[in-house]
C-alpha cells in the first residue's frame, strides 16, 4: 500500500502544481475584505453576545457594536432620537418580584430555596400562590392510546406535582410515539391543571441531567405566550432526592423501573408540604433596531433604499431552538444571522466609502426580533424612519454564510426571493449571477421567513439572499468556524452592484406575486416538523430536513423525501403544501404520499 501511495503522489505532483499556477492569489482588497467579514461575525457569534437573544445583555453588546462600526464608517445616526437606535416594545412575560420556594417536611424543618440557585420560575405557567402537600406524578403523561397514566393511583387536586421532564420509551415504536406528544411542558401542565393540581415543580429526568442538573431561566420561555393558571417552577434534583426516602438512589431507581417496566410509579410524599408563589404579567420588554444612514445625492435624493439583516438570534436556546438537547445552551447564530449583519456592516462601509455617490438614500438597518416573529422589521413598517411611500426597494441578506456548489452546476448556489416583486429584478439577479459566476436559484415570491416579508405586506418591491439551511440550523453548532468567508465576500461583491442599480433605476412598481399569501402574518395550523428546501424548483415539495421528535420525523419521513400528496390531493410546490395542510386540524392524522429515491410510498401521520 506504501509504494501505491507514493505512485500516486508522484502522479498528483505536476496536476498540484498546474492548479496551484492556475489559480489567481487573492487581492489585496479581498483579504483585507475577509479579515474585517472574520473579525465582525467572530464577535457576533461570541460568548459574549449570548446568542444575541432579546433580553440578554449580550445582545445589547451586539447591538452597540453594530452601532460603532456605522460610526467608524461614517454613517449618520438613523434614530428618531438623534441616536443609532430605533427603540421598539416586545410581549414577554415579566416577573414582577422573586419567586418563592419553601418546603416543609415531616419533622417541621423548613428549607427555603433561592432563585436561580435552586429553582426558576416558569413563563409556561401563570401567576399565583399556594400552600400544599407534594406529591410525585413521574412524566406526568396520560395517554389511552398509550394505555399510560401517572396520575392513576394518586389524588393530585390541590396538590403541588413534581414531575420529570421527557416521557417513558421502551421498546414498542408506537407507544414511544404517543408517550412523546404528551412529553411538552405545555402539554404536561395543561394535564396537571386537567387534574386540578396547585403548582407544578419540573424536574430534569436522568438523562437530560447526566451531564449536569442544569435550570432552564425564566427568560427561556419568557416569550412564549401561555394560558396557563397555575405557578410552574423548574427546580433541582436535589430537591424532590430530598423528600424520598433513600435520595439520589430512590430517584433513580424510580426512573428506572418506569422506563424497565413501562408502568408509573407516581406516589405521595408524606409530611412534605410546598409553599409556592410567583407574581408576573404579561408585559413588553425593550428592543431596538440599529439604523445607518448615508443621505442621497441627485434627483432621487429624496427616495429611500433599505439594506437590512436581523442580528437577534435564539440566545441560549427556548421554543425556537432544534438542538436534540434539551438544555439551556448558547446558540451562536453564526450563520443565523451573525452573517447577514457581517455583510451588512461591510456594505455599509464600502458604499459610506464612496465619494460623490449619486441615487437615493441607503439606509442600513440591523433588526432584532425577527426569530420571535419579524418584530422588528414590522415595527419599522409601522413606525418608518423615512416614508415608505418614497422606499423604491428592500434588499435583505438572512443566512448568507454557508454558500455551497449547486450539484448541477458545479458552480456556488445562491437563493433569492423577491424578484417577482417587481419587474426588472429578474433580469438583474441574471445578469449579476452570471458577472459573479453563481448558480442562482429565484423565487418570485416576496413573502417567507425573514424581514424582507414585512417591507412585502407594505408594498415595497423586495430581494433576498440566502444560502439556504443547514444540519446547524438553530442549533448551538451554528459557531463562526464553520462560515464561508469566501463565499460572504463575494456575496458582499454581487450585493453592492445590486445595490448600485437599485438607488440609480427608475423607481420600481411593486408587483403582487400570483398566489402570494398577502401578509406575513403567522401560520398557526397543524404542521408536519419538516423544512422545506427552498432551492429545489421541481414539482412537489422536498424535503430539505426533518425536526426530531416531530411528526414527520415520528413516521419516518427523511430529508430528500418528496412530497407529492396529501390525502390524496397532489402537492405541486410549498404554495399548495401550505393550503392544503391548512385545511387539516392539530391531532388530525393524514395520509402523505411521497418519493424516495424514486419510488412512490405512502404514510400516516398524526398533525401536531
Amino acid at each position: 500500500m506504501r509504494t501505491r501511495r507514493w505512485f500516486l503522489i508522484v502522479l498528483l505532483i505536476p496536476l498540484l502544481a498546474a492548479a496551484e499556477k492556475a489559480a489567481p492569489a487573492p487581492s489585496s482588497e479581498h483579504l483585507a475584505c475577509e479579515a474585517r467579514l472574520r473579525r465582525d461575525i467572530t464577535f457576533l457569534a461570541s460568548e459574549e453576545c449570548e446568542g444575541r437573544g432579546p433580553g440578554t445583555r449580550g445582545i445589547d453588546k451586539a447591538a452597540d457594536y453594530i452601532a460603532e462600526q456605522f460610526k467608524k464608517a461614517g454613517l449618520k445616526p438613523g434614530g428618531a432620537d438623534g441616536s443609532y437606535f430605533q427603540p421598539f416594545p416586545i410581549n414577554a412575560h415579566v416577573l414582577d418580584e422573586p419567586a418563592r420556594l419553601v418546603l416543609t417536611g415531616p419533622q417541621g424543618q423548613t428549607i427555603t430555596f433561592k432563585q436561580g440557585v435552586q429553582f426558576w420560575p416558569m413563563a409556561l405557567g401563570g401567576s399565583g400562590s399556594d400552600k400544599a402537600p407534594v406529591v410525585f406524578a413521574g412524566y406526568g403523561i396520560t395517554s389511552d392510546k398509550a394505555a399510560y397514566d401517572d396520575y392513576a393511583t394518586i389524588d393530585a387536586a390541590n396538590k403541588v406535582v413534581i414531575l420529570l421532564r421527557g416521557a417513558p420509551q421502551g421498546y414498542d415504536t408506537d407507544r414511544n410515539r404517543e408517550l412523546m406528544n404528551g412529553a411538552p411542558f405545555v402539554k404536561k401542565i395543561a394535564n396537571a391543571e386537567k387534574h386540578e393540581a396547585a403548582a407544578v415543580l419540573f424536574v430534569n429526568d436522568a438523562a437530560t441531567a447526566r451531564d449536569g442538573d442544569d435550570l432552564l431561566d425564566f427568560n427561556y420561555t419568557a416569550f412564549v405566550h401561555s394560558t396557563a393558571k397555575i405557578p410552574v417552577l423548574h427546580v433541582r434534583r436535589t430537591v424532590l432526592e430530598m423528600m424520598l426516602p433513600g435520595g439520589a438512589e430512590t430517584l433513580a431507581r424510580l426512573e428506572k423501573d418506569i422506563q424497565q417496566e413501562m408502568k408509573p410509579h407516581s406516589c405521595s410524599l408524606p409530611g412534605w408540604t410546598g409553599n409556592v408563589a410567583v407574581r408576573m404579567h404579561r408585559g413588553k420588554i425593550n428592543a431596538k433596531n440599529v439604523v445607518g444612514v448615508l443621505e442621497g445625492a441627485g434627483p432621487l435624493a429624496n427616495e429611500t433604499v433599505v439594506i437590512g439583516a436581523h442580528y437577534d438570534h435564539l440566545g441560549y436556546g427556548g421554543n425556537g431552538s432544534l438542538s436534540p438537547t434539551r438544555k439551556r445552551a448558547i446558540h451562536p447564530g453564526a450563520d443565523d444571522n451573525a452573517s447577514g449583519t457581517t455583510t451588512l456592516l461591510e456594505l455599509a462601509r464600502r458604499f459610506a466609502a464612496q465619494k460623490d455617490r449619486q441615487g437615493r438614500r441607503l439606509v442600513f438597518i440591523a433588526f432584532s426580533g425577527e426569530e420571535l416573529g419579524l418584530f422588528g422589521s414590522e415595527y419599522y413598517c409601522k413606525h418608518p424612519l423615512f416614508p415608505l411611500k418614497d422606499t423604491a426597494s428592500m434588499f435583505n441578506l438572512d443566512m448568507v454564510g454557508r454558500l455551497r456548489k449547486d450539484k448541477a452546476s458545479g458552480k456556488d448556489r445562491l437563493l433569492s426571493e423577491g424578484c417577482g416583486t417587481a419587474k426588472p429584478f429578474r433580469e438583474l439577479l441574471d445578469k449579476l449571477g452570471e458577472k459573479y459566476d453563481f448558480k442562482m436559484v429565484n423565487k418570485p415570491s416576496g413573502f417567507g421567513p425573514s424581514d424582507h416579508a414585512s417591507f412585502c405586506a407594505k408594498e415595497v418591491p423586495v430581494l433576498f439572499l440566502w444560502t439556504d439551511y443547514h444540519d446547524d440550523y438553530h442549533r448551538p453548532s451554528d459557531t463562526a468556524d464553520k462560515i464561508n468567508i469566501e463565499g460572504m465576500r463575494r456575496i458582499a461583491d454581487l450585493s453592492q452592484q445590486a445595490i448600485i442599480t437599485l438607488a440609480q433605476m427608475d423607481k420600481p412598481e411593486y408587483i403582487k406575486v400570483k398566489n402570494d399569501p398577502g401578509s406575513p402574518s403567522k401560520y398557526e395550523g397543524p404542521t408536519l416538523g419538516i423544512r422545506p428546501s427552498y432551492s429545489d424548483e421541481e414539482e412537489g415539495l422536498l424535503i430539505g430536513g426533518v425536526v426530531e421528535g416531530r411528526p414527520a420525523a415520528k413516521a419516518g419521513l427523511q430529508a430528500d423525501d418528496r412530497i407529492i400528496s396529501i390525502d390524496g390531493k397532489p402537492i405541486k410546490n410549498i404554495q399548495t403544501y401550505m393550503t392544503v395542510l391548512g385545511r387539516y386540524k392539530k391531532g388530525e392524522t393524514i395520509e402523505v404520499g411521497f418519493l424516495r429515491e424514486g419510488k412512490k410510498r405512502t404514510v400516516k401521520v398524526k398533525l401536531e
